[in-house]
Protein backbone atom coordinates (compact mmCIF):
# COMPACT_ATOMS: atom_id res chain seq x y z
CA UNK A 1 0.00 0.00 0.00
CA UNK A 2 2.84 2.35 0.84
CA UNK A 3 4.52 1.61 -2.50
CA UNK A 4 1.26 2.38 -4.31
CA UNK A 5 0.89 5.68 -2.43
CA UNK A 6 4.44 6.76 -3.28
CA UNK A 7 3.89 5.82 -6.92
CA UNK A 8 0.61 7.75 -7.03
CA UNK A 9 2.32 10.85 -5.62
CA UNK A 10 5.11 10.55 -8.19
CA UNK A 11 2.60 10.26 -11.02
CA UNK A 12 0.72 13.25 -9.67
CA UNK A 13 3.86 15.37 -9.57
CA UNK A 14 4.76 14.37 -13.12
CA UNK A 15 1.25 15.22 -14.28
CA UNK A 16 1.41 18.61 -12.58
CA UNK A 17 4.76 19.35 -14.23
CA UNK A 18 3.53 18.45 -17.69
CA UNK A 19 0.26 20.32 -17.33
CA UNK A 20 1.74 23.40 -15.74
CA UNK A 21 4.21 23.55 -18.59
CA UNK A 22 1.52 23.28 -21.26
CA UNK A 23 -1.20 25.26 -19.56
CA UNK A 24 0.12 27.84 -17.11
CA UNK A 25 0.60 31.33 -18.50
CA UNK A 26 4.26 32.28 -17.93
CA UNK A 27 4.99 35.23 -15.65
CA UNK A 28 6.04 38.17 -17.84
CA UNK A 29 8.87 40.59 -17.23
CA UNK A 30 8.10 43.99 -15.77
CA UNK A 31 10.42 45.83 -18.12
CA UNK A 32 9.78 46.71 -21.75
CA UNK A 33 10.71 44.12 -24.32
CA UNK A 34 13.81 44.80 -26.37
CA UNK A 35 13.12 45.40 -30.06
CA UNK A 36 13.43 42.31 -32.24
CA UNK A 37 14.72 42.67 -35.78
CA UNK A 38 14.51 39.04 -36.86
CA UNK A 39 11.53 36.98 -37.87
CA UNK A 40 10.68 34.09 -40.16
CA UNK A 41 7.62 32.59 -41.73
CA UNK A 42 6.96 30.22 -38.81
CA UNK A 43 7.81 31.09 -35.21
CA UNK A 44 8.06 28.51 -32.42
CA UNK A 45 7.59 29.80 -28.89
CA UNK A 46 9.86 28.13 -26.32
CA UNK A 47 8.98 29.09 -22.74
CA UNK A 48 10.15 26.72 -20.04
CA UNK A 49 8.05 23.57 -20.27
CA UNK A 50 5.64 25.16 -22.73
CA UNK A 51 5.81 25.53 -26.52
CA UNK A 52 3.50 27.12 -29.06
CA UNK A 53 3.41 28.86 -32.42
CA UNK A 54 3.39 32.45 -33.65
CA UNK A 55 2.73 33.71 -37.19
CA UNK A 56 2.54 37.07 -38.94
CA UNK A 57 -1.14 37.91 -39.45
CA UNK A 58 -0.71 38.80 -43.12
CA UNK A 59 0.80 35.38 -43.85
CA UNK A 60 -2.24 33.45 -42.62
CA UNK A 61 -4.43 31.73 -45.21
CA UNK A 62 -8.03 30.51 -44.74
CA UNK A 63 -7.49 30.52 -40.97
CA UNK A 64 -7.49 34.31 -40.96
CA UNK A 65 -11.03 34.44 -42.31
CA UNK A 66 -12.47 32.51 -39.35
CA UNK A 67 -10.54 34.27 -36.57
CA UNK A 68 -11.80 37.49 -34.97
CA UNK A 69 -10.61 40.76 -36.46
CA UNK A 70 -7.64 42.15 -34.53
CA UNK A 71 -7.20 45.83 -35.50
CA UNK A 72 -3.56 46.87 -35.42
CA UNK A 73 -2.27 43.35 -34.82
CA UNK A 74 0.61 42.05 -36.94
CA UNK A 75 1.24 38.78 -35.11
CA UNK A 76 -0.98 36.03 -33.75
CA UNK A 77 0.09 33.26 -31.36
CA UNK A 78 -1.41 29.82 -30.77
CA UNK A 79 -1.14 27.82 -27.55
CA UNK A 80 -2.83 24.44 -27.07
CA UNK A 81 -3.57 22.59 -23.84
CA UNK A 82 -5.98 20.74 -21.57
CA UNK A 83 -9.23 22.71 -21.51
CA UNK A 84 -10.16 22.38 -17.84
CA UNK A 85 -6.66 23.14 -16.58
CA UNK A 86 -5.78 25.83 -19.13
CA UNK A 87 -8.75 28.13 -18.58
CA UNK A 88 -9.03 27.61 -14.82
CA UNK A 89 -8.21 30.58 -12.59
CA UNK A 90 -7.03 28.24 -9.84
CA UNK A 91 -6.36 24.70 -11.17
CA UNK A 92 -6.11 21.94 -8.59
CA UNK A 93 -4.02 18.79 -8.35
CA UNK A 94 -7.16 16.83 -9.26
CA UNK A 95 -7.47 18.91 -12.44
CA UNK A 96 -3.91 17.89 -13.29
CA UNK A 97 -4.47 14.24 -12.51
CA UNK A 98 -7.69 14.05 -14.53
CA UNK A 99 -5.86 15.39 -17.56
CA UNK A 100 -3.54 12.38 -17.54
CA UNK A 101 -6.37 10.65 -19.34
CA UNK A 102 -8.04 11.60 -22.61
CA UNK A 103 -9.77 14.93 -22.04
CA UNK A 104 -11.06 17.98 -23.99
CA UNK A 105 -8.59 20.62 -25.14
CA UNK A 106 -8.54 24.29 -26.00
CA UNK A 107 -6.58 26.63 -28.27
CA UNK A 108 -5.55 30.00 -26.86
CA UNK A 109 -5.28 32.57 -29.66
CA UNK A 110 -3.71 35.97 -28.95
CA UNK A 111 -2.80 38.87 -31.23
CA UNK A 112 -0.55 41.92 -30.84
CA UNK A 113 1.22 44.59 -32.91
CA UNK A 114 4.63 42.96 -32.41
CA UNK A 115 5.98 39.50 -31.80
CA UNK A 116 7.83 40.81 -28.73
CA UNK A 117 4.50 41.77 -27.15
CA UNK A 118 3.49 38.10 -27.08
CA UNK A 119 6.77 36.80 -25.68
CA UNK A 120 6.76 35.61 -22.03
CA UNK A 121 9.59 36.79 -19.81
CA UNK A 122 11.26 33.37 -19.81
CA UNK A 123 10.53 32.70 -23.48
CA UNK A 124 12.35 32.83 -26.79
CA UNK A 125 11.33 32.42 -30.42
CA UNK A 126 12.86 30.03 -32.89
CA UNK A 127 12.08 31.45 -36.34
CA UNK A 128 11.98 28.72 -38.98
CA UNK A 129 12.25 29.04 -42.75
CA UNK A 130 9.25 27.76 -44.66
CA UNK A 131 7.94 28.09 -48.19
CA UNK A 132 4.36 28.98 -49.13
CA UNK A 133 3.08 25.38 -49.42
CA UNK A 134 4.46 24.64 -45.94
CA UNK A 135 2.81 27.74 -44.52
CA UNK A 136 -0.53 26.80 -46.10
CA UNK A 137 -0.32 23.29 -44.66
CA UNK A 138 0.36 24.72 -41.20
CA UNK A 139 -2.60 27.06 -41.66
CA UNK A 140 -4.78 24.03 -42.52
CA UNK A 141 -3.54 22.17 -39.42
CA UNK A 142 -4.41 25.09 -37.13
CA UNK A 143 -7.81 25.41 -38.76
CA UNK A 144 -8.46 21.69 -38.24
CA UNK A 145 -7.50 22.03 -34.56
CA UNK A 146 -10.48 24.32 -33.98
CA UNK A 147 -13.98 23.02 -33.43
CA UNK A 148 -16.44 25.08 -35.43
CA UNK A 149 -20.16 25.70 -35.49
CA UNK A 150 -21.69 27.12 -38.67
CA UNK A 151 -18.14 27.64 -39.93
CA UNK A 152 -17.04 29.76 -36.96
CA UNK A 153 -14.73 28.75 -34.09
CA UNK A 154 -16.49 27.99 -30.81
CA UNK A 155 -15.37 30.52 -28.23
CA UNK A 156 -15.07 29.35 -24.62
CA UNK A 157 -13.86 32.29 -22.52
CA UNK A 158 -11.94 35.50 -23.01
CA UNK A 159 -8.19 35.20 -22.77
CA UNK A 160 -6.06 36.76 -20.02
CA UNK A 161 -5.05 39.87 -21.99
CA UNK A 162 -6.50 42.08 -24.76
CA UNK A 163 -7.18 40.40 -28.12
CA UNK A 164 -6.94 36.88 -26.72
CA UNK A 165 -9.53 34.13 -26.46
CA UNK A 166 -9.82 30.44 -25.67
CA UNK A 167 -11.46 28.39 -28.42
CA UNK A 168 -12.73 24.81 -28.35
CA UNK A 169 -10.40 22.27 -29.92
CA UNK A 170 -11.46 18.93 -31.35
CA UNK A 171 -8.23 17.17 -30.35
CA UNK A 172 -7.82 15.24 -27.11
CA UNK A 173 -5.27 15.98 -24.40
CA UNK A 174 -3.58 13.32 -22.25
CA UNK A 175 -0.25 12.55 -20.60
CA UNK A 176 1.24 11.37 -23.89
CA UNK A 177 -0.27 14.12 -26.07
CA UNK A 178 0.76 17.47 -24.60
CA UNK A 179 1.21 20.99 -25.94
CA UNK A 180 4.71 19.96 -27.04
CA UNK A 181 3.31 17.00 -28.96
CA UNK A 182 0.83 19.35 -30.61
CA UNK A 183 3.55 21.81 -31.65
CA UNK A 184 5.70 19.03 -33.13
CA UNK A 185 2.69 17.64 -35.01
CA UNK A 186 1.91 21.10 -36.39
CA UNK A 187 5.43 21.54 -37.78
CA UNK A 188 5.41 18.00 -39.18
CA UNK A 189 2.02 18.60 -40.82
CA UNK A 190 3.47 21.73 -42.43
CA UNK A 191 6.04 19.52 -44.15
CA UNK A 192 9.09 20.55 -42.15
CA UNK A 193 11.66 17.81 -41.61
CA UNK A 194 10.87 17.09 -37.99
CA UNK A 195 9.72 13.80 -36.46
CA UNK A 196 6.58 14.28 -34.39
CA UNK A 197 6.54 10.95 -32.55
CA UNK A 198 7.44 10.55 -28.85
CA UNK A 199 7.45 14.28 -28.07
CA UNK A 200 6.02 14.96 -24.62
CA UNK A 201 8.34 17.55 -23.08
CA UNK A 202 9.62 20.86 -24.41
CA UNK A 203 13.29 19.78 -24.31
CA UNK A 204 12.47 16.97 -26.76
CA UNK A 205 11.03 19.48 -29.20
CA UNK A 206 14.01 21.81 -28.74
CA UNK A 207 16.37 19.00 -29.66
CA UNK A 208 14.53 18.34 -32.91
CA UNK A 209 14.33 22.01 -33.84
CA UNK A 210 18.13 22.23 -34.00
CA UNK A 211 18.09 20.37 -37.32
CA UNK A 212 15.78 22.93 -38.95
CA UNK A 213 17.00 26.00 -40.80
CA UNK A 214 16.31 29.38 -39.25
CA UNK A 215 15.61 32.58 -41.19
CA UNK A 216 16.80 36.14 -40.76
CA UNK A 217 13.92 38.50 -41.59
CA UNK A 218 13.23 42.07 -40.57
CA UNK A 219 10.36 42.50 -38.12
CA UNK A 220 7.27 43.65 -40.02
CA UNK A 221 5.91 45.68 -37.09
CA UNK A 222 7.06 48.76 -35.21
CA UNK A 223 9.86 48.15 -32.72
CA UNK A 224 10.12 49.31 -29.14
CA UNK A 225 6.73 47.95 -28.06
CA UNK A 226 6.24 46.65 -24.53
CA UNK A 227 4.65 43.31 -23.79
CA UNK A 228 0.89 43.26 -23.42
CA UNK A 229 1.13 40.55 -20.77
CA UNK A 230 0.48 42.16 -17.36
CA UNK A 231 3.09 41.86 -14.64
CA UNK A 232 1.05 39.78 -12.22
CA UNK A 233 0.45 36.21 -11.15
CA UNK A 234 -1.28 33.60 -13.28
CA UNK A 235 -4.32 33.46 -11.02
CA UNK A 236 -4.82 37.23 -11.12
CA UNK A 237 -4.38 37.30 -14.88
CA UNK A 238 -7.06 34.67 -15.39
CA UNK A 239 -9.68 35.56 -12.82
CA UNK A 240 -11.96 37.25 -15.36
CA UNK A 241 -11.92 34.17 -17.61
CA UNK A 242 -12.48 31.30 -15.23
CA UNK A 243 -15.97 30.26 -16.33
CA UNK A 244 -17.01 29.07 -19.79
CA UNK A 245 -19.65 30.88 -21.78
Amino acid sequence: MRTFTVSAIAVGLLAAAVLCGCSALPRPAAQAARPRTQRAVIGVLLAGWHTGLILPVNELGPLRAVLPDYPGAHYVSFGWGNRRFYISADPTVWDALSALFSSPSTLLVAAAPTAAALLPADGTYRWLCADRPELRRLDAYLLATLRRRAGRPIGLVEGPWPDSEFFASGERYDALHTCNTWTAEALHAAGLKIADGAVIFAFQLRDRLRALRTCQRRDMAATGSTRILPDTTTAAVRRHGASAR
